[in-house]
């Protein structure tokens, strides 16, 4: 079909700007050459007109093809580069024009194509707008057809105008997707934190997924440390078959997750890689029409814990875009597996101590009563006084000293003396807690308050109800937790983590640090107000060094303690070995005592004591050391005595010690022994 020619450039100008008004405000790509194709054919006939695009991700030239005899859109023909002309265009910028298409060698599918359509000629010019290569621009018709070079030359003016609207057009749909992208992010972190088991969680995020990146299939695996083997989380399928292949737990290895889990990087598969993946799994799934996979990391604390792996039953390429978006969600599902995980052992953890509860209160009756406090100096004498006094009040006691001073013991004896001996004695440590869980551990939480919390729990405070709640380590409490902690305290009130009704509870508080609670105020690092409701009554717990008198005392205990556990026979410590204990500063006070009598009951062979701590070795050493140089000046001084003071001599003191006359006088330097008679 020949082309009617310009006629003036008049023709042409009125073209190219009936063109711009044309493109103004069109969306899409049939929109965009519905455009063109008006002012186009002001100028030249054509029977197809389209434009193709450079898509980077999968190497391809994507074209878009406007039918001119009905104007039927034809869209999504996929060539690879070198398979295309507008390939060879984008490349090489420069127009391109063949007159024959029957005499071509080149691009065999290509002219397969054109076939189909009995082009015979085709006219590509290159898309370019600035330095952005795009693609290529231009018509075929069915008729032979050879351009004049002015025609040529309003095909490139009518692309560079063209280009920019094509330009516009794939910002703005980035800009839509990268919207889409969020907004899908943003829904799948609504479904996380949502009340939803891992059955109803999964295909919620599967289906938020397959807005930005298409699916058939969707699998969560997670590692299991002891099997070695990945467990199937959760799965999401519209083919039955094929979630029945998946259930797990299976072996990775010879699997794509097998190279996700060593590299901590996403893995594509294709179908034709069955030679390299040899699992039959991998095979089976191949059989059951899986065409690709794209399995990525769920990367916790530089660990990898398992993958997130979606299938396709169809041919598309796996983008750049759709392994980034992917390993986004996948940094976000994380985070809420790894928060279920942890609510599951502390779950698990729970139902254990429920079940235990009521031994382990039989053990601390029996085994951290106030019988067992043992002392009898003036400063553990001051504390049982304390404890005394303060016991029957029902006040909240603070109680200070050193790490290993047994101020948990004194807290239980303060329980153990009150009121509430029959309740719960409930014991929180706020420093093993972590700070994201200390909440819920204190306060409990409601079912779906958070990711992971697929059951209501009840916290410690319910638990101590009519018993007392011993805060340890209060001064590791994070700040953010204190008002809230300040308010149970003074109202006897609180509300469960996600709940809104408020639990009145009946508590009897104790607290214990081995930090400057004070200091911490000062620096603001602890709350005021908190400080001095916890500080109605300080009772400090002296340091063993302090106590020394006790050593011996507590000494005995432990030995006849652990002796008695251990079916040892042990009656006698001895007292170079009492000594060392006492002068030892113990930075560790009971505890490490507690520790080093354990050992030394351990290791002891016979019925004597034999202190085991490499620090006793030079003092037990020091201490018969003296005892000798005390035993040697008292002979010295009766054989000075006996002598009337005379050192010499055949009835001197040397000579009735066995000693030389100079040995005497250099031993009675070293003991500063002064001579009265010579």
């Amino acid at each position: 079909m020949n082309p009617q020619p310009a006629t003036s450039t008049t023709d042409i100008y009125e073209a190219v700007m009936a063109l711009s008004r044309f493109l103004a405000g069109r969306v899409g790509p049939q929109d965009l050459l519905t455009g063109v194709a008006e002012s186009l054919g002001r100028i030249i006939r054509f029977d197809h007109l389209g434009f193709v695009l450079h898509d980077a991700n999968g190497g391809l030239m994507r074209g878009h093809i406007l039918n001119a005899p009905g104007n039927p859109f034809i869209a999504s023909l996929s060539l690879p580069v070198d398979d295309d002309p507008a390939g060879w265009v984008w490349q090489n910028q420069q127009p391109l024009v063949i007159l024959d298409f029957t005499s071509q060698t080149r691009w065999p599918e290509y002219r397969r194509r054109a076939a189909e359509f009995q082009i015979s000629t085709l006219i590509l010019v290159p898309l370019t707008s600035g330095d952005n290569r795009l693609g290529a621009f231009g018509f075929s018709s069915v008729a032979p057809y050879k351009p004049s070079p002015a025609e040529l030359a309003f095909l490139e003016r009518v692309a560079s105008e063209f280009a920019v609207a094509v330009e516009s057009f794939l910002a703005r749909q980035k800009a839509l997707h990268e919207r889409d992208r969020i907004r899908t992010l943003f829904d799948i972190t609504n479904a996380l934190v949502a009340k939803l088991s891992p059955n109803e969680l999964f295909p919620a995020i599967s289906d938020q997924l397959s807005k930005i990146v298409r699916h058939d299939h969707a699998v969560l695996t997670l590692c299991n440390e002891e099997t070695g083997g990945l467990d199937v989380y959760a799965l999401h399928s519209a083919d039955a078959h094929l979630s029945e292949a998946v259930k797990g737990p299976f072996d990775p290895t010879g699997m794509p997750a097998a190279e996700v889990l060593a590299t901590g990087r996403p893995v594509v598969a294709r179908d034709i890689d069955a030679d390299r993946y040899p699992n039959p799994n991998f095979r089976r799934f191949v059989a059951l029409g899986l065409k690709s996979m794209c399995s990525v990391p769920l990367i916790a604390r530089d660990r990898t814990i398992g993958t997130l792996a979606l299938s396709r039953l169809t041919e598309d390429l796996w983008t750049a875009d759709d392994i980034e978006f992917l390993s986004q969600v996948a940094n976000q599902i994380t985070i809420a597996v790894e928060n279920a995980l942890s609510y599951r052992q502390l779950q698990e953890l729970k139902d254990r101590l429920a079940t235990e509860k009521l031994y382990l209160e039989d053990e601390i009756r029996l085994d951290h009563n106030i019988g067992n406090m043992v002392g009898q100096g003036p400063a553990f004498q001051a504390v049982l006084q304390g404890v005394q006094i303060v016991a029957p009040t029902d006040s909240t006691v603070l109680i200070l000293g050193e790490t290993g001073t047994s101020k948990e013991l004194v807290a239980r004896a303060i329980h153990e003396t009150s009121s509430r001996k029959r309740g719960s004695f409930v014991k929180v440590n706020c420093a093993a807690i972590p700070a994201s869980l200390i909440e819920s551990e204190l306060f409990g939480h409601e079912k779906g308050a958070f990711t992971g919390a697929l059951a209501q729990k009840i916290g410690r405070f319910e638990l101590a109800h009519k018993g007392t709640l011993f805060l340890d380590e209060i001064g590791e409490l994070p700040l953010e937790l204190q008002p809230k902690l300040l308010r149970a305290i003074q109202e006897q009130e609180f509300e469960r983590v996600g709940g809104t009704r408020t639990i009145q509870t009946d508590v009897r508080f104790i607290a214990a640090t081995n930090r400057d609670l004070k200091a911490m105020v000062d620096e603001n690092r602890f709350r005021a107000d908190l400080y001095y409701r916890l500080h109605v009554f300080p009772l400090t717990v002296p340091p063993l060094r302090e106590r020394r008198d006790d050593i011996p005392l507590l000494t005995r205990y432990f030995v006849q303690k652990y002796a008695s556990r251990m079916g040892r026979n042990i009656d006698a410590i001895p007292t170079s070995a009492l000594d060392a204990l006492v002068r030892y500063d113990w930075p560790g006070n009971i505890r490490e005592l507690q520790n080093v009598i354990e050992r030394s009951v351990i290791l002891t062979k016979g019925n004597a004591l034999q202190v085991a701590m490499p620090e006793f070795a030079g003092s037990q050493a020091a201490s018969l050391q003296n005892r000798a140089s005390d035993l040697e000046r008292e002979r010295i001084l009766k054989a000075l005595e006996q002598a009337g003071g005379i050192v010499g001599g055949p009835d001197g003191a040397a000579a009735r010690l066995g000693l030389k006359r100079t040995t005497l006088q250099a031993r009675m330097r070293k003991y500063n022994i002064e001579r009265q008679f010579h």
